[in-house]
């Protein structure tokens, strides 16, 4: 259902409900993880939580406090890049299953009949969504024919923050974008943790991706965040105490649980110290076994840079990967 308020789009989900896990299991892992890993009392990180009404205030208190270690410093608000035009931009609201209302941005693709639309999902940074303007991403797809949607995870950006269900935020983002462009095709591009999540997603009934272009996607958090001792023992503390919701935050599982085998192309760059090659092959791996995976190493490409790195190529290699795979998917609907 979409509601129309001073000129943006509000966005409210129509598709069913995804298994959650007990609250009080969730609020128990936060409060627990994170006491545990600032060298404190649990039940002191439980009294000193923000005292809002209800058991899903005092849920995104306790998920808010087990982010700091990991997202703190983005927290921060958020501004256009220089130089967009922000005329060209329409601001959609999405409501997700995180039980966060999300931030958007829709824009057209630059010529009259679009061959599809894609989900733009961010790494972590203060500049969330606005990472896909800033370098150029978003553009290049514009003009390649594809109509684009940038949208800030949860606690990114201009989005609420709640849980760390980031996977059902990719999941309603696309979804929503579905909903926007019901004849055409849609594919997911995101980078990093925005790779990653985009994963876990395409493990959910009923995502619309048809194919997903995936840079520095890590195959677990372990691999990511190993080298910041908070964080690293937040994750392991998560193992034991809630292994459900780590678990479904693990790409390397999700590998295994793909729904409608999407076809993705995996970009990571040979000087990347975040994402190495080589925990983008350990993650290929196993997508490949379970898809059409195509792997690309990108020479002297860092971090979620690999179209800085090479232009040129990127821009070739993923608008031919984006025609060929939906326009396969668009032939195979039209067969059915």
């Amino acid at each position: 259902m979409v509601c129309h308020q001073q000129g943006d789009f509000h966005l409210l989900p129509s598709f069913p409900t995804p298994a959650i896990h007990p609250v009080k299991h969730r609020m128990l892992f936060v409060i627990f993880a994170h006491g545990c890993s600032l060298g404190q009392s649990p039940i002191l990180v439980l009294n000193a939580l923000p005292r809002k009404k209800g058991p899903a205030g005092m849920k995104n208190s306790a998920y808010r406090l087990f982010k700091k270690p990991f997202f703190g410093r983005f927290v921060r608000p958020w501004h256009w890049p220089e130089g967009v035009d922000q005329q060209q931009w329409q601001r959609l609201t999405i409501a997700s299953q995180s039980g966060a209302k999300l931030s958007g941005l829709l824009a057209p693709a630059h010529c009259a009949v679009a061959k599809g639309a894609v989900l733009m999902v961010h790494p972590m940074g203060a500049i969330a969504k606005g990472f896909w303007m800033k370098y150029g991403h978003a553009d290049m797809l514009r003009e390649a024919g594809y109509h684009v949607l940038l949208v800030d995870l949860n606690g990114f950006g201009e989005s609420t923050s709640t849980t760390m269900d980031f996977p059902l935020d990719v999941l309603a983002a696309g979804q929503a974008l579905q909903a926007q462009y019901p004849q055409l095709p849609v594919a997911v591009m995101g980078a990093s943790m925005g790779a990653a999540m985009s994963v876990c997603a395409m493990a959910q009934p009923e995502h619309p991706f048809k194919a997903a272009v995936l840079e520095s996607a890590f195959p677990t958090l372990l691999h990511f965040w190993s080298r910041y001792p908070i964080p690293r023992l937040g994750i392991q503390l998560s193992r034991l105490v809630y292994p459900a919701g780590e678990r479904s935050l693990r790409p390397l599982d999700a590998a295994q649980r793909l729904v409608g085998r999407p076809s993705m192309l995996m970009i990571y760059g040979d000087a990347d110290e975040f994402t190495p090659v080589a925990d983008g092959q350990l993650l290929w791996r196993v997508l490949n076994s379970h898809t059409q995976a195509e792997f690309w190493q990108v020479p002297g490409a860092q971090h979620t840079h690999a179209y800085a790195a090479q232009p040129r190529d990127y821009a070739q290699k993923v608008v031919a990967f984006l025609d060929t795979q939906l326009l396969h998917s668009e032939q195979a609907a039209r067969q059915k």
